[in-house]
């Protein structure tokens, strides 16, 4: 879908005005502005995070029922919570068909790409080697602690929606610019020229790098993985 906005910007501004440099301008901008708008990445993020609280706590609940380790993560399956479901599925299957829990639970963390799912993945594993052993009061803890980062991300994603709509702004007045520019063809004769479309690059990349810029603000950092990557998946 965003290619399609771009080829549908990059032929309308084409047309319009037939110069390639911002024929291309709009054709990036309209495949990266909507996703440097919207917080749509660190939501996704914050509910991934909150799936992961909610399937600790039943790994802990079934855990205080006495059951094993590999049999609370296939119970788990059943009805994963939906931002994880893909992930938790594809370990019960692994744990199925015979893969070594610690493998199957690598294979897991790298589903999730995630920091936090590394240190849920790693409890387990050390909770495997150490047969079960405080495993379920280990859960809750890490449940609370990623509670806790749940809160303060939502709390900084609040404050950084700020830059977002400075972003925003800073795209409307473009968009009333261009406007003006493309109804006084006078006014934007000389980008005409191969010297204009030079200027009109460098333009381009300037108003680029302050959105890049502000998508930087706006976007909290990712955090690094400590976690090897699996080997053999299945």
């Amino acid at each position: 879908m965003p290619l399609a906005y771009g080829l549908a910007a990059f032929s309308a501004t084409w047309w319009l005005t037939g110069w390639p440099v911002a024929a291309a301008g709009a054709a990036a901008g309209a495949v990266a502005l909507p996703r440097m708008l919207t917080s749509r990445d660190t939501v996704r993020r914050i509910e991934r995070l909150e799936a992961l609280e909610a399937w600790i706590r039943h790994l802990a609940d079934v855990l205080g029922g006495s059951a094993g380790i590999e049999e609370a993560l296939r119970s788990s399956a059943d009805h994963p919570p939906a931002p994880i479901a893909a992930e938790v599925r594809a370990l019960a299957r692994r744990l199925t068909y015979r893969t070594p829990t610690e493998q199957a639970l690598r294979a897991f963390a790298d589903d999730l790409a995630d920091p936090t799912g590394d240190m849920i993945a790693a409890a387990l594993i050390l909770a495997c080697r150490a047969r079960g052993q405080g495993l379920r009061d280990v859960l809750q803890r890490l449940a609370r602690t990623v509670a806790k980062d749940v809160a303060a991300r939502r709390e900084i994603n609040a404050e950084r929606a700020t830059h977002r709509v400075t972003a925003r702004w800073v795209v409307g007045a473009l968009l009333g610019y261009t406007t003006f520019a493309l109804l006084n063809t006078t006014y934007v004769a000389p980008f005409g020229t191969i010297g204009g479309q030079l200027v009109l690059g460098t333009v381009i990349g300037l108003y680029a790098g302050a959105f890049v810029w502000l998508h930087r603000l706006a976007r909290p950092p990712k955090g690094h993985r400590f976690l090897n990557a699996a080997g053999g998946r299945s």
